[in-house]
This record gives C-alpha cells, structure tokens and sequence, in this order.
C-alpha cells in the first residue's frame, strides 16, 4: 500500500533582518532556516534533531507560517498554503496545530482549564452549544489522562506533566492532521517524559496523527520518530529512517551526535567522537559546509563548496562530500 504524502517543504528558507537599509547589500541577515526541502507522510513520526540554534523552532513555526517564510513553498494536502491569505490560514489551523516547549507560558493563567481548551472550539466549532463543548473538553481530558473535576481549577495549580497534558488536548481539541511539537518533553522529569511519549504514542494510533517532533534529546527522537532529520545552522545535513541513521550514521555532525549519547551502563564501553568549538556565528556563516568550522574530516573544498543534499541509498540522504 502506497503512503499518502501529506506535507512536502520545498527550498524553505526564514531570514531574519538584522540591520536595515535602503540597499539590500548593506542589510544584514540571519539565515535561521536555508533551503531546507523534505516530506512528511501521513501517520508518519518526523524528529527534527540538532543543537540549540541551529532552526529547528524556527522551521517548525515557519511552517505554519507562525513566522512569515522569506521564501519557498509549503505543500500540505496538495495546495500551497504559501498562497494562502489570512482568512484560509486562519482555518487551516484546524488541520495544523503547534505544541510549544514551555506549557505554562502558552496558557493564560487568568483563565480555567475547562476556558483553554474550549477556547478552539469556540473559535472554529460555532455549532456546538456549551453543554456539547463542555462534553467535549470532559472527553479531551479523559484521553489525555486527566479528570473532568480539573476543569475549573487553574494552570497554576498543575504539574509540569499535567500542563503538558492540558495543553496536548487543546491541541487535539480539533481533530488535526498534523501536530508539531517543539521540545514537548524537555523540561520534565525523565519519568514525566515517558509517560508523556507514550500518551503521544497512544494518540498517534488513536487520532491517526502525524507528529513534527523537534528535539535535542536523541534518546527521544530515536524513540518516537519513524523518520529523522538533522539541522546544523539551519540547513539539513541528513535524513533517514530512524533504525538506518542509528545504525549507520554517515554524516560527521550525525555521527558526534549519537557518539555523544550514554549507555547509561557504567561499564560499557563507549566510544565518543568528540565535537570540538562552538557553532559559528549565524551572522557570519562559513562560506562553504556549515559544518566545515568543526568538521573532523573538512578539506579546503568543504570550506568554499557547499555540499548537495543527495540520496546515498534508499531513502537515506546526507549532505557532505566525503560520506
């Protein structure tokens, strides 16, 4: 059975201007996102890894055009939602939702839990008297592990975990196709942060949703994600399944990454690749790889040739001349 292809992002690229002016060769840019392509298909898990700063929130938001793209194409169930004007985005937030790294701060505090996740529905489902929205937040809460006695209580008196919950239902509360999710799980406790992936687990099978998973804990990742994609200042240095990238990581930036992951076992053996300096300034981004500055392998090529994206075997893809 053939997968149904449910969002292609083609040559993305998010500049943010630094400094003005009124010629372009004077104007200053951060290239947060450059020319990033890839597809996401339907009930698929995509993890988006790197370290911090290399874009993957800033893709994540350029997606749903939370952020304007500076340029390239957004493809999603077939149309260009590029060309969208803001009433057709405005409702295309149905199929589309974002769950942001930090709950409490994406919730108002001033308002119950049983106003945050109704508020969606009194958006988009107008229909819906409020005995049918307030069965329905009761149902959200249920799915997500909680009691309908919390609905009147509010974000402040909850967990990090049970924050995280409330904010998953409202995110749910539409039935989307696609949710992004932006470090969901990184500011828990390791034990919060199983249960946590396995409740998405449980929804993923339930909902039939497809999940943008953006993280920096490659433990995580490898756990959630069919499918895995690695940033390095904003632009893609390999893409592959989850078992082949683990397996057979061909990138010198993938590989020091997984290298850096503990057993967790003292007394195993554990051979680290070891990634020296800093990621350079976005402002004054090396000429040739981006990676080139750190590279354990880079040549003088890599410093003033950028490398292509290109398919080494079977729906596995790194950028780097030298893999």
């Amino acid at each position: 059975m053939d997968k149904e292809l449910l969002l292609q992002v083609k040559n993305l690229n998010k500049f943010f201007l630094l400094k003005k002016s009124l010629r372009e060769k004077n104007r200053v840019y951060v290239k947060a996102v450059h020319n990033v392509s890839f597809d996401v298909y339907r009930g698929e898990t995509l993890g988006i890894v790197g370290e911090s700063g290399c874009g993957k929130s800033t893709l994540g938001r350029s997606i749903l055009r939370l952020y304007e793209p500076t340029s390239g194409d957004i493809i999603f169930n077939n149309e260009n939602i590029m060309a969208y004007d803001a009433t057709r985005l405005r409702a295309l937030r149905e199929d589309m939702q974002y769950i942001f790294q930090d709950p409490y701060s994406s919730m108002n505090p001033k308002m119950t839990i049983r106003d945050i996740i109704m508020e969606p529905l009194d958006n988009f489902r107008k229909e819906m008297n409020v005995k049918a929205k307030e069965d329905r937040v009761a149902e959200l809460l249920e799915i997500v592990g909680l009691s309908r006695d919390v609905m009147n209580r509010y974000p402040h008196e909850f967990s990090g975990g049970q924050r995280q919950r409330i904010v998953i239902a409202r995110g749910i509360a539409l039935n989307p196709q696609l949710l992004i999710c932006d470090e969901s799980v990184s500011a828990l406790d390791v034990s919060v942060q199983a249960q946590i992936i396995n409740l998405l687990q449980e929804l993923k099978k339930r909902l039939n949703l497809t999940y943008l998973f953006i993280s920096h804990d490659l433990r995580v990742v490898k756990f959630i994600s069919d499918k895995i994609m690695v940033l390095y200042l904003g632009e893609i240095m390999e893409i592959a399944s989850s078992d082949d990238l683990f397996a057979a990581p061909r990138h010198p930036y993938t590989k020091s990454l997984i290298g850096s992951i503990s057993s967790g076992d003292p007394r195993a053996k554990h051979t680290r690749v070891i990634l020296e300096g800093e990621i350079p300034n976005p402002m004054n981004a090396p000429k040739g790889c981006p990676f080139s500055t750190r590279c354990p392998i880079a040549t003088e090529k890599c410093r003033v040739e950028k490398p292509a994206l290109v398919e080494l075997e079977p729906d596995h893809f790194a950028s780097c001349f030298y893999v």
